[in-house]
């Protein structure tokens, strides 16, 4: 559990760096522009903070767009890591630019690892709505929830950054 609580803060200190230091038109050399993440997350008997980072990979229909990303939530006796894969569809018939409404649907896998109890890998289901805002430069700040449907957090409060 140390080594991959390791792994995933060198890739988000590796993409915020890349990413900070980009112009506002490229994305630091990636093909696709990455983001960090951090907020609130409420699972049955566990509140815990969690925090993580994101790519957005763009379109894959007009308006739907991938963004896998991956969490780690710590707090309240449970460790949480989870891999998702969101999909959402943006609003643009209900806000213009730069203001983006977007909902959608993540399937994740969870790795759940209580402190009393032996750990466990989840496939979760889950439903989100945001609301981001494009920056002058470029950059996008953004607030998500989510709600748990099947072996998900029932309910996360997420901020978040995205560099161009």
């Amino acid at each position: 559990m140390h080594r991959m609580l390791f792994a995933l803060s060198i890739l988000i200190l590796v993409a915020g760096t890349a990413s900070a230091q980009a112009p506002a038109d490229q994305s630091g050399g990636l093909p696709f522009p990455v983001g960090l993440r951090a907020g609130y997350t409420n699972w049955e008997n566990y509140s815990q903070l969690h925090f993580g980072a994101h790519a957005k990979l763009g379109d894959i229909f007009p308006n739907v767009q991938l963004t896998p990303g991956v969490e780690i939530g710590l707090g309240d006796s449970l460790n949480l890591v989870t891999i998702n894969g969101d999909m959402t569809y943006r609003f643009t018939e209900l806000v213009s630019f730069p203001w983006e409404l977007y909902g959608g649907g993540c399937l994740s896998l969870n790795y759940i690892n209580p402190d009393e109890v032996e750990s466990d890998f989840q496939l979760g289901l889950s439903v989100l709505l945001g609301l981001s805002k494009t920056l002058a430069g470029g950059d996008e700040v953004m607030v998500e929830t989510r709600l748990g449907i099947l072996d998900s957090p029932g309910f996360k409060l997420t901020l978040g950054y995205t560099f161009f």
